[in-house]
C-alpha cells in the first residue's frame, strides 16, 4: 500500500482536533476541574438566521469561593504553522490590566472584598495576529477562533449576575466570584514581533526569531467592536427586563449604583476585553503553568504584596502630578451617549 495512503488516517485524526482535545480534558481531569465536551450559544449567522455556535471545551476549577471557568477553543495545526502577533503593552489607555483576561464578574456579591490589583501578567500583551502556513498566510483563523469565543461570553457574564443576586436555586452562590477565561490552545508555534522592528528589518531578515520571540503563551487585547457590543448588550438587557430589575438593582455591589452604567461597562469592557492563547505541547506545561497562576492570583505570597505596594506609590505619584499638569480633566471619562442609549433601550 502507498505509503501516503497509510498515513493519511492519521493526518486527518489529527487535523480534526478530536486528539488535541482529549489531551487537555485529560489535563483538566488531573486538576480536579468540572467538564464538558463542546459548549453551544445561539446567535445571528450573516444572514440574520439564529444558528448554533460552540466552542470545544467547558471547564470549571474551583479554589474556595472563586468559580474559574475555563472557556477552550482547540485549534490542531502542523508543526510548521506559526502564528505571528504584534506587541501591545499593559496599563495602555485600553486599560488592559495583568488579570484583565481572567474577566472577574463580582459585581453583585453580598460582603463584596476590594478586589487586589495583582501586578504580575502571566504572559505578553499582543494585538492582530495571523496564521503562516507553509502554504501562504490564513487571516481568519485566529480571527475565527476569537469570535467563537467572544460571542460565548455575555451569556456567562448573565449565568453569574444571576447566580449572585441570589434568585433561588442560585442562593448559595451570593458569596461566589465568578472568572471568565477564554483560552485558545493551538499546536502552532507562538511568536510576537518585536517592538523595535520595523518594515525594513523584516525585509532583511532570513528567520522569524530574528524580529519576533517565540512565546509558550501570550494575550491578546480584543475588546468588543461595535457588532459584539450590541450583541451583548441586546442579551443583557433581555435578561434584566426577565429577571426583576429591583431586584437587581438592591443587588448591585460595586463601584457605582447605577444598574445600566455597570451592565454597560460589562458589555463594552468584559465581553470579553482580553483572550489567552496558549501553545499545547505533550508536557502540557502552558496549562499547567496558568494553573500555578491562578492558584497564585487567589492566594498571593509576600513578593506579590511587596510588588503592590511598590506599584501603589508610583501610582499616586503619577496621578498626583497629572492633576497638577491637567487641572479639572477627568482622566476616566464616563458612559458615552450610544452607550447609554443602547443600555437603556427597551
Amino acid at each position: 500500500m502507498d505509503k501516503s495512503k497509510k498515513t493519511s488516517w492519521k493526518d486527518h485524526l489529527l487535523k480534526s482536533g478530536l486528539p488535541l482535545e482529549f489531551e487537555v480534558s485529560k489535563f483538566l481531569d488531573s486538576k480536579h476541574c468540572i467538564s464538558k465536551m463542546e459548549y453551544t450559544y445561539l446567535r445571528s449567522n450573516e444572514n440574520n438566521v439564529d444558528t448554533e455556535f460552540s466552542y470545544d471545551i467547558d471547564s470549571t476549577y474551583i479554589n474556595g469561593n472563586h468559580y474559574m471557568d475555563l472557556m477552550i477553543e482547540c485549534k490542531y495545526r502542523h508543526e510548521s504553522t506559526k502564528w505571528i502577533f504584534l506587541p501591545d503593552s499593559y496599563n495602555s489607555p485600553d486599560f488592559i490590566e495583568e488579570t484583565s483576561f481572567m474577566h472577574l464578574i463580582n459585581h453583585f456579591m453580598e460582603d463584596c472584598e476590594p478586589e487586589i490589583k495583582f501586578p504580575v501578567s502571566f504572559g505578553p500583551l499582543c494585538s492582530k495576529g495571523i496564521e503562516l502556513t507553509t502554504d501562504g498566510p490564513n487571516p481568519k483563523t485566529i480571527t475565527q477562533a476569537i469570535n467563537q469565543l467572544s460571542y460565548a461570553m455575555a451569556g456567562k457574564i448573565v449565568e453569574a449576575i444571576e447566580s449572585q443576586s441570589g434568585r433561588q436555586k442560585y442562593a448559595c452562590f451570593k458569596t461566589t466570584s465568578f472568572y471568565y477565561i477564554p483560552i485558545i490552545i493551538t499546536t502552532a508555534q507562538l511568536y510576537r514581533i518585536r517592538e523595535d522592528v520595523d518594515i525594513e528589518a523584516i525585509k532583511l531578515s532570513d528567520d522569524i526569531e530574528n524580529i519576533s520571540t517565540c512565546e509558550p503563551y501570550l494575550i491578546i487585547n480584543s475588546k468588543p467592536g461595535s457588532d459584539l457590543f450590541k450583541y451583548n448588550m441586546d442579551l443583557i438587557r433581555n435578561f434584566v427586563f426577565t429577571m426583576e430589575k429591583d431586584h437587581l438593582q438592591s443587588s448591585l455591589n460595586t463601584y457605582s449604583d447605577d444598574l445600566w452604567f455597570v451592565l454597560s461597562n460589562l458589555a463594552r469592557n468584559q465581553c470579553p476585553n482580553s483572550i489567552l492563547v496558549i501553545h499545547h505541547d505533550k508536557s502540557n506545561k502552558g496549562l499547567a503553568d496558568l494553573f500555578d497562576y491562578l492558584d497564585r492570583v487567589i492566594n498571593p505570597d509576600q513578593e506579590i504584596f511587596d510588588i503592590i505596594a511598590s506599584k501603589e506609590k508610583e501610582s499616586e505619584e503619577f496621578f498626583k502630578k497629572f492633576e497638577e499638569d491637567h487641572p479639572g480633566v477627568n482622566l476616566w471619562g464616563s458612559l458615552d451617549d450610544e452607550d447609554e442609549q443602547l443600555a437603556k433601550k427597551e
